[in-house]
């Protein structure tokens, strides 16, 4: 343990071509429990899975034929495994207004999908959530999109408590490491990492064309 140690976010920008200061905002956090004497805990699923969602769709909107209505932030938060750190402090310190924020998703724990998806807040935004499953439905793409109420246990936290509308995505089923020595790249099957990124991407789309 450092004491100290000094860590900074990530983040990156892509200006929308209608409407450019309301955002659309994905988040994932890119630390993980590091090193503990000998032992190393590589977080392949906790959460470097997420960190690969969040530069997939950065990626994908940065080509010209994708370029949003919304402006579209991608956050990489520190801290996030010692008392979700990064991410309170940007909401202490946002580089704009958080109620310029349509919607957040924040992607922690991508690498499975056996058994679908894991949708917190999807009480509080039904709606949204609601168009989730429909998108689900429609394009067959997972066995399960669940609805789960608040939690308090990924970066999304802090940005519900400022009011920010947000959902916080993670898979199910498949290995069940994400804080163990045996979360290794080597054993992370990436089960439907594809078609939740399908998903995510449809469900930006519905959000700029305000289809909830």
């Amino acid at each position: 343990f450092y004491e100290k140690y000094k860590v900074c976010n990530l983040i990156g920008y892509i200006k929308g071509s209608i409407q450019p200061d309301t955002f659309v905002v994905f988040t994932a956090h890119y630390d993980h429990l590091g090193k503990m004497g000998n032992i190393i805990f590589p977080g392949a699923n906790d959460n470097a899975s997420g960190v690969a969602m969040l530069l997939s769709l950065a990626r994908y909107y940065s080509q010209p034929e994708h370029k949003p209505k919304y402006s579209l932030a991608f956050m990489a938060f520190a801290g996030e495994e010692v008392d979700i750190l990064g991410s309170k402090y940007y909401t202490e310190h946002p580089l704009f207004s958080l109620n310029k924020i349509k919607f957040l998703v924040n992607m922690d724990i991508m690498g499975t999908g056996d058994e679908g998806i894991t949708v917190v807040n999807a009480i509080e935004y039904g709606n949204a959530f609601k168009d989730m499953v429909k998108i689900n439905d429609s394009l067959h793409l997972l066995k399960e999109v669940h609805p789960r109420g608040p939690t308090a246990n990924s970066d999304h936290y802090f940005f519900h408590k400022n009011h920010v509308p947000d959902v916080f995505i993670y898979t199910m089923g498949g290995i069940k490491s994400d804080q163990d020595r045996d979360d290794r790249r080597e054993t992370l099957p990436l089960t439907d990492f594809d078609n939740v990124y399908k998903l995510l991407i449809n469900f930006t789309t519905d959000i700029c064309n305000h289809r909830f």
